[in-house]
């Protein structure tokens, strides 16, 4: 009998790995499209682990990279499996265990960033090179390589030297900011994969739990506290000339901008399904608060204004 229960999971681990696969050479020889399909690497992974648990997910993605790693090469294997596939695993064992979409997107967006940390500690053991030194550097070339153009185009050294200080403050910038971007990567990553995985589950009859609408999204109050906090950390950082506290500070500020403008979109949302504004004059309110600097700035506070006061009343009873 146990022998008979285990022929399934094999036979579909055996099918959701080959499939794995197929992703894998896609995502390397197909350069349009292949992008797109690397990230939704862990699909297959996710599917496996919600039908018959983590553990046939854990030997599914270990069979992939053997497999991967054979067929084309161990490094792209690694990250793949690695960059990858433990997305897979956990959102298949949250969806498996009827997590709420938070707790999925938490989980996932966990293990996406201890992926990309792993990929980046494996690059600087294996290949002695460290991928964040790379950006920078390749940056500055293409940059180099765009004065060239625009020298041979007649454009003054004295411009050139201001154009040239800019960008090298942006890249500067770029280079700071690159932890909240890894963040914001994996809560990318997680969404995606959270999103063509539930849709295949639906056709295939289960049912995964949705993401509330917009307007009744809200955040813990703490959220706003930590928003004021990084702002107090990104002032004394630069007065005080202490990087590490600026550093971290303004990484922390820009993910907590972030969320205080999300919460602003959700009572935006709610404001304008309480006045029934139509769809065409919500779109035309949002394309001028979203292009003009200043209004996104009122978004924001609009958004700590609802956290602290709690104006859709959805933390107190009604």
């Amino acid at each position: 009998m146990q022998h008979q229960t285990n022929i399934r999971p094999m036979v579909e681990g055996g099918v959701l790995s080959a499939i794995a696969i197929i992703f894998a050479m896609i995502s390397a020889y197909l350069p349009l499209i292949g992008p797109f399909v690397n990230l939704i690497w862990p699909v297959p992974i996710i599917l496996l682990g919600v039908r018959h648990g983590y553990k046939w997910s854990i030997m599914a993605t270990a069979v992939a990279g053997v497999l991967i790693a054979i067929l084309m090469h161990p490094l792209h294997a690694v990250s793949v499996v690695v960059g990858f596939g433990l997305i897979g695993i956990t959102i298949g064992h949250a969806f498996r265990h009827k997590f709420s979409p938070v707790k999925t997107m938490i989980w996932g967006s966990a293990a996406s960033l201890i992926s990309k940390i792993a990929i980046i500690g494996i690059a600087i053991v294996v290949l002695g090179t460290n991928p964040l030194n790379m950006q920078g550097e390749v940056m500055e070339k293409a940059m180099e390589q765009a004065f060239d153009v625009y020298r041979s185009m007649g454009i003054k050294e004295d411009d050139l030297a201001t154009l040239a200080e800019t960008m090298k403050q942006a890249i500067g910038l770029m280079q700071i900011i690159l932890p909240i971007g890894f963040a914001g990567a994996a809560v990318v990553d997680t969404y995606l994969n959270f999103w063509v995985a539930k849709a295949v589950l639906r056709r295939m009859g289960h049912y995964v739990e949705p993401f509330p609408p917009i307007k009744e999204w809200t955040f813990p109050r703490p959220a706003a506290y930590i928003f004021i906090g990084s702002m107090a950390a990104v002032y004394f950082g630069k007065s005080q000339d202490i990087i590490l506290l600026y550093n971290i500070g303004f990484n922390v500020y820009i993910g907590a901008m972030l969320v205080m403008g999300a919460q602003g979109l959700a009572l935006f949302n709610y404001l304008a399904d309480k006045y029934n504004l139509s769809k065409i004059l919500r779109a035309a309110i949002l394309f001028l608060v979203l292009s003009n600097g200043f209004m996104t700035q009122m978004l924001v506070f609009a958004g700590i204004y609802d956290i602290m006061a709690d104006y859709r009343k959805l933390r107190t009873p009604r």
